[in-house]
């Protein structure tokens, strides 16, 4: 695909508004086996580093607060019970409740944590809806910038290589810094 052909997929993109990026990261939110850094970065491009952020971070949000309170309504099922009953979801469980918020936090700071587990435990755990909001909406903001910026970044590659891989580089350890924050939050995830 051309540059010119993707820019008139853009331009058709851009004709429905800003309803199709936000539907696209919530349903990201719902489903997270989608490339949220692709959407991010595809979002930037279409309507601009700022409009794409804000669309982006409105969709992840939403989307991920809606996961939430339908699992808040389902935590007295069987399948909940089932879930809490995991070592590793007890742990974190126990860990949120006795550290509060701050932890919750950190983890949903990073883009590669696994936000449809840290959104599960957080449902099951005694966190207040309306404190999960308030960590959810900053922390994402956090997240999705850092994503946006650096996949932003990423793109220059033709046009200033060395930038490019030094955004490429920032983006492979701040993987690998979220997967090392991930365990010692979550500890080990064999059971």
């Amino acid at each position: 695909m051309s540059f010119h052909q993707l820019e008139e997929w853009f331009d058709i993109f851009r004709q429905f508004g800003y309803i199709p990026g936000f539907i696209m990261l919530y349903l990201r939110a719902i489903v997270p086996v989608l490339p949220l850094t692709l959407y991010v970065v595809l979002l930037m491009h279409a309507y601009g580093s700022i409009p794409g952020i804000i669309i982006s971070w409105l969709g992840i949000v939403t989307g991920t607060f809606t996961v939430f309170l339908v699992c808040k309504k389902l935590i007295n099922t069987e399948k909940m019970k089932n879930v809490k009953k995991r070592k590793s979801v007890q742990r974190l469980i126990s860990f949120i409740d006795r550290q509060g918020l701050i932890p919750l936090f950190i983890l949903l700071c990073f883009p590669f944590t696994p936000n449809t587990l840290i959104n599960l435990v957080a449902s099951l755990s005694h966190i207040k809806v309306k404190y999960y909001f308030i960590v959810l909406t900053i922390s994402k903001l956090i997240s999705i910038t850092i994503l946006g910026v650096m996949g932003r970044e990423v793109t220059t590659i033709f046009t200033n290589p060395i930038r490019a891989l030094i955004m490429l580089l920032l983006l492979v350890a701040l993987w690998f810094i979220s997967k090392k924050v991930e365990k010692y939050f979550m500890g080990s995830t064999k059971e």
